[in-house]
């Protein structure tokens, strides 16, 4: 019968997990069941401190019973000296994630997988039946998930787990050492640096069926009784060490190797040859060899523990670099070679310019070329290996290569029509256009003189030269501009005579504001081509020539450049006036003087309507401008000049004169109508009468009549006669320089009585 506490079974789940240490342990991947969790550094609660736990650990990480291995931990097994039940270190042939039966099992008890191998820390006395625990704190080794300390599975019976004390579950951690030495095939527990037991015997075989490779874990568990239940690894011989090769580059140090232990009473280093202090965990190291250094370390229990570290120092890369030639041609190649550590990446600046790389091969060898078509220096600055530990060197050689070169450096100087050359380099070469233009001009080849080029016109001469080493160089001309001005507009004058032009208009119109030019005049075509001063026309320029045309040179002052065109000369008709006859008005009060509206002969004189007229009067011959032509009161007495003058369209220009006069008018007072030829009527002719309106002594109007001239000659308006008697009259005259007034009323006696 197995005893267990209270003989509760519990149902236990299986959780995977990942163990995350910063210990150095990072190799380990624990798969959690049950209870079990990580509490993090490397550290794991088996059971926590609740009744009816059970928990387990299993690492995928193998080990092999050929080889020999130490596992170190802190085993925390409660507070509580009446807690229960303890826990088990575990070796399987599989790292699959299982547990036996909890309670006084630990967990261990017919575990679900054979064979195993576990050490008890048994915390709690299960008396009786097949398990058979003392009344102290104990271990023991037992095999294939039995925990029958009576049992042929009791590898090594039951011993006090302290040598110094029953109790284990006192609130502290106890160091825990498990150890296998494959050679002597001795698997020993040392327990807070006492060794508690040592067993002898061909695991592999004995043990693990002929498995050489098993695989480690912890179960544990509580009753009714408790207690919390962990580990913390301090150390694991069969992980990777945290003394990791190193590979440093030849005359660098190293400062991250650390070898500390908890708990070491000691460290040695040896060799201590480029080793800062050889007694400390973590020195400076220096080594100027490829070195394996080996750690010593004393734990607190007096034992020691060997590691080994290996740092490689690798050489600094080198380079070098030569020229194939010292000095090549302008235009040819300047081959650099680079000898140096296969593999490297070399720095260099050609000419000062931007650092550039370049890989050398496996046979630590590059070539450079470069076209030269100046002096080539190429410096180096640094040679790099681009692997781990990616050493590097600053070089500072340095290498020429000179040119040996033809020159044919030239310029070229434009004109008007063309272009003349300069050799600045090396004379007897050849001139080229490249491209041919193909507007007619020419190039000589020997001079490199262009001719009969288009004015504004861009040409590209290239000019080579032969010798050791041959070249060519390419200038670009471009010609003076055609010269840019206005085409010039006929200049014309008003008809006359003797024709005069102003030939500074010509020269406003034709500039446009260009002030680059100078502009002269010439009779001929000639005369302009050639610029002739003593041919140049004045500006003030007069002829009798009815049909001509001037010649203008028109010559930039920057370019010297010039054009000669031709400037019509044109004649504009003056307007056609025709003459009028005097206009003459009364003078009503014997002064000589009368108002005049000149405006009425207007449409007499301007034979068009786009003739602008003015006015002027005459005076001790000289004539003055009218302002007010519509009321004009003559200025000399009885008789006046006035001269008109018509201004066309084309702003020419002709006059007319006419005389007002101002005549003593009389109007007579009265007629006797009888026939006989002699005062029969009222006679207005000559006053551009526009109304007659007559009235009897009633004031009643009897006759009426317009444009009236000498039609009334005593009747009414129906036709009969009037009686002998006085009668008034009211006249309205068209022009108002007739009479004094524009209406003028009177009396007149009509007489019947006269035989």
């Amino acid at each position: 019968m197995i005893c267990m506490k209270k003989n509760l079974l519990k149902t236990l789940v299986l959780v995977s997990g990942l163990l995350l240490s910063t210990n150095g342990w990072a190799q380990l991947v624990p798969s959690y069941v049950g209870d079990a969790y990580s509490t993090g550094d490397d550290c794991y609660v088996i059971t926590p401190n609740l009744q009816q736990q059970a928990g387990a650990l299993w690492y995928d990480n193998p080990i092999d019973l050929n080889a020999d291995f130490d596992i170190v931990f802190n085993g925390f097994f409660g507070s509580n000296d009446g807690g229960a039940d303890g826990m088990s270190f575990v070796l399987k042939t599989t790292s699959d994630p299982i547990i036996g039966i909890p309670g006084g099992g630990l967990g261990y008890q017919e575990l679900p997988e054979t064979p195993s191998l576990a050490v008890e820390f048994d915390t709690y006395q299960n008396s009786g039946g097949v398990i058979n625990d003392p009344y102290y704190d104990h271990v023991a080794l037992q095999k294939n998930g039995n925990t029958n300390h009576n049992s042929p599975n009791s590898l090594v019976s039951y011993v006090q787990a302290s040598a110094t004390s029953t109790n284990i579950e006192n609130n502290i951690e106890h160091q825990v050492k498990i150890q296998w030495r494959a050679a002597e095939q001795t698997f020993t527990l040392v327990f807070d640096c006492s060794e508690r037991f040592t067993y002898t015997s061909d695991l592999i075989n004995t043990v693990f069926e002929g498995a050489s490779t098993v695989y480690f874990g912890f179960t544990g568990s509580t009753g009714d009784a408790t207690n919390l239940q962990s580990i913390c690894f301090e150390y694991l011989s069969f992980l990777e060490s945290s003394l990791q090769d190193e590979t440093i580059c030849a005359g660098s140090s190293i400062t991250d190797i650390d070898g500390t232990y908890v708990g070491a009473l000691n460290y040695q280093w040896s060799p201590a040859t480029g080793v800062s202090d050889p007694d400390i965990p973590n020195p400076v190291f220096t080594p100027s060899v490829t070195t394996t250094y080996t750690l010593t370390t004393t734990d607190n229990c007096g034992q020691t523990m060997d590691q080994d570290v290996t740092i490689t120092v690798v050489p600094n890369p080198d380079v070098t670099v030569v020229a194939d030639d010292s000095s090549v041609c302008s235009g040819e190649d300047a081959v650099f070679n680079f000898t140096g550590t296969p593999g490297s990446e070399v720095t260099y600046t050609l000419n000062t310019g931007d650092e550039q790389t370049i890989l050398l091969d496996a046979a630590g060898v590059a070539s450079l070329s470069v076209v030269a078509s100046s002096q080539q220096v190429l410096q180096l600055v640094n040679v790099a290996l681009l692997e781990a530990p990616f050493c590097e060197a600053n070089v500072t050689d340095s290498v020429t290569v000179d040119i040996t070169a033809g020159d044919a450096s030239f310029s070229m100087d434009p004109d008007c029509q063309g272009a003349t050359a300069t050799i600045t380099g090396d004379v007897g070469g050849v001139f080229t256009f490249n491209p041919i233009p193909t507007d007619g001009a020419v190039i000589d080849i020997a001079t490199g003189t262009i001719s009969n080029g288009v004015q504004g016109a861009t040409y590209f001469v290239e000019y080579s030269v032969s010798g050791s080493c041959s070249a060519s160089s390419i200038e670009q001309v471009t010609l003076f501009p055609a010269v840019s001005y206005n085409e010039p507009l006929a200049l014309s004058v008003c008809e006359s005579d003797i024709l005069e032009f102003d030939l500074s208009m010509a020269i406003d119109q034709i500039e446009g504001g260009n002030t680059d030019l100078v502009i002269t005049f010439y009779e001929t075509a000639t005369e302009a081509g050639t610029g002739s001063t003593m041919a140049q026309l004045p500006l003030l320029y007069a002829t009798t020539d009815q049909e001509s045309e001037l010649w203008v040179r028109i010559e930039n002052t920057t370019t010297g450049c010039y054009s000669v065109v031709a400037l019509p000369l044109g004649i504009k008709p003056l307007p056609v006036l025709v003459q009028v006859n005097d206009i003459e008005a009364c003078d009503d009060d014997n002064d000589g003087f009368a108002i005049f509206d000149l405006t009425t002969v207007a449409s007499q004189v301007a034979g068009s309507p786009d003739v602008v007229l003015t006015y002027a009067y005459e005076n001790n011959g000289v004539f003055t401008t009218i302002i007010s032509p519509e009321a004009f009161q003559n200025t000399t007495a009885d008789v006046q000049t006035i001269q008109v003058t018509g201004e066309n369209s084309l702003g020419c220009s002709s006059s007319v004169s006419f005389n007002i006069i101002v005549n003593k008018c009389f109007i007579q007072r009265g007629i006797s109508p009888n026939s006989d030829g002699m005062n029969d009527s009222f006679d207005l002719t000559g006053y551009n009468v526009k109304e007659l309106s007559v009235f009897n002594r009633y004031g009643v109007k009897v006759y009426t009549a317009s444009n009236y001239t000498n039609q009334w000659h005593g009747q009414s308006d129906n036709g009969n006669e009037l009686p002998t008697g006085t009668y008034f009259y009211s006249i309205n005259v068209a022009n108002e320089n007739q009479m004094s007034g524009q209406q003028k009323t009177g009396w007149i006696y009509v007489n019947r009585e006269i035989n």
